[in-house]
């Protein structure tokens, strides 16, 4: 199964998809699932492009990921599938190609009933998953996005602002006269780490929440005092804190500095009960095809599975890799991995297909 994974995996890579050009991996990918028995729909979304949804028989459990990769940026080599030992290097091949690669070899090993939704804008606007048409027998869903190969039974909530901080401008040689917008810039950054929704803790996110701050720009040249500065940043939130308060807390500092600011996407944090049928069976699956169990994990960026969760649907985050290697300039993850998932995601679709599977997980 390790060389077709691979097979799937280069073909998926070479065909660029940053957001936006989605729609160029839907002839290949129906082509493998209408290979399978699957009933292949497109479903249009408002931002003009569509999800594919695959359907084989009648079951409970849908399967979703996102067809759009993060920009190639300053990745060298984004679209070539180089292997260095268990490692596949390129762009998307972590977020999500693998993934998919690995789903489909599932499918092609295994003739159990699933639903697949493999959506767009995902590392945009979500539009894709807010959209989704869900069929109203779905009764759980696994989002595969990297965690490892652990099962990410929550997800930490996130919001993101852009602001100009404003300082006051004097010479160079005398900093002290005025008062340097970027390192205010800094200041606030800190402030926002130790206000009280972000010091919440929780056993599924032992790093804690974070603060990333993307782009910041300010300043003209070393002899003058930066008057203003821009930012943008992201900040992470877990289960436990509402959004709402999160907002309050996070507007009240912003405007004690005296900036300028605008709120951008805000997602709530989720964690699903362990008792969820869907839980149990993925937790089931991984120790049958892996031969152990693995400890569940909080998945600390956003994915699909919120928008999942606010349409009601009981959602685990599992994949293969590490998501602090995905959008970075050697994006990669190790064929073992994505083999250990294609067995997985077998096992996991034969349990979810057994009439009792959902009552006794």
């Amino acid at each position: 199964m390790k060389e077709r994974i691979l097979e799937l995996t280069r073909a998926l890579v070479e065909i660029p998809t940053p957001t936006g050009m989605e729609e160029a991996l839907h002839a290949p990918i129906a082509e493998v699932l209408e290979g399978c028995g699957f009933a292949v729909t497109l479903q249009r979304t408002s931002v003009g492009r569509r999800n594919l949804l695959a359907k084989r028989g009648e079951s409970p459990l849908l399967i979703v990921t996102h067809l759009d990769t993060f920009p190639a940026y300053t990745h060298p080599e984004p679209y070539r599938l180089r292997r260095e030992g268990e490692e596949l290097i390129a762009r998307g091949v972590l977020d999500v190609k693998g993934q998919i690669a690995a789903l489909l070899a599932a499918v092609e090993r295994c003739g159990h009933p699933v639903q697949i939704a493999l959506v767009v804008d995902e590392e945009r606007f979500g539009t894709g998953s807010r959209e989704l048409a869900v069929d109203p027998h779905v009764r759980g869903a696994v989002v595969l996005e990297p965690t490892k190969l652990h099962p990410a039974p929550a997800q930490a909530g996130a919001v993101d602002f852009t602001a100009i901080v404003y300082g006051r401008a004097a010479h160079g040689s005398v900093p002290q006269r005025g008062e340097s917008a970027i390192l205010k810039a800094f200041e606030l950054i800190q402030a926002i780490e130790v206000l009280p929704f972000m010091r919440a803790q929780h056993p599924l996110f032992p790093d804690g929440p974070r603060v990333t701050v993307g782009t910041i720009q300010g300043g003209f040249e070393p002899m003058v005092v930066p008057n203003t500065c821009r930012l943008e940043a992201d900040v992470r939130f877990l289960p436990g804190v509402e959004l709402e308060a999160a907002l309050q807390e996070l507007t009240r500092c912003l405007r004690s500095f005296g900036t300028e600011f605008i709120l951008g996407d805000a997602d709530p944090p989720f964690e699903i009960a362990p008792e969820e049928p869907v839980y149990r069976l993925l937790a089931r699956a991984v120790a049958d095809a892996l031969g152990e169990g693995r400890p569940p994990v909080g998945m600390p960026s956003w994915t699909d599975a919120a928008n999942l969760v606010q349409k009601g649907i009981p959602t685990v985050v599992f994949g293969a890799g590490d998501l602090a290697v995905a959008h970075s300039d050697r994006e990669a993850v190790p064929l073992s991995e994505l083999e250990a998932l294609a067995r997985v995601l077998s096992r996991l679709m034969g349990l979810a297909a057994a009439p009792e599977g959902w009552e006794e997980s």
